[in-house]
């Protein structure tokens, strides 16, 4: 029974049109093609270019490249308190406003967030290096929500119902 059910499940989705996101459509074209990032301030911007380059490096295709722009915001968000006030658990939030430009002109906007919480120690050089490591973190998570949206983009582009 499982396996007529699954065999029908696969015959609705390959007669509804259904397209792959990720990987490679058919004809090897791959989904998103290739994307120049500018450079982004900041060291959570480079962290975040960085992977970006690296993930986005096997999107290689035909055609002009696609173009995009990252702008990060950060916030730091104090959750557990000590006796004196003082913070013993933080929330690192990570924003990236990103632009994606087109060969044909039009341009995607859109906004990506990650978290990344992290414990505050005592001394101030111990806080530093743990909103390092938290900036790190977020950045890395945010290449890969990055990878996730311009796909979505890049396919919605594709078949024509691309939205500011």
């Amino acid at each position: 029974m499982k396996w007529f059910l699954s065999a029908f499940v696969a015959l609705l989705v390959t007669g509804c049109g259904f397209s792959p996101m990720h990987g490679q459509l058919q004809g090897g074209q791959s989904v998103i093609g290739p994307v120049v990032v500018a450079q982004i301030d900041g060291s959570a911007g480079h962290v975040l270019k960085a992977e970006l380059d690296r993930i986005l490096s096997i999107e290689r295709g035909d055609g002009p490249p696609l173009s995009l722009e990252i702008t990060l915001a950060e916030s730091i968000t104090g959750a557990g308190y000590r006796v004196d006030e003082s913070s013993t658990r933080a929330y690192l939030t990570l924003i990236a406003n990103y632009q994606l430009h087109f060969p044909n002109g039009t341009t995607a906007r859109g906004s990506v967030t990650a978290l990344a919480p992290y414990d505050v120690p005592a001394s101030a050089f111990g806080e530093i290096t743990a909103q390092g490591d938290a900036r790190e973190r977020a950045a890395e998570t945010l290449a890969q929500r990055m990878r996730a949206e311009l796909a979505l983009r890049a396919s919605r582009a594709r078949r024509g119902q691309l939205t500011q």
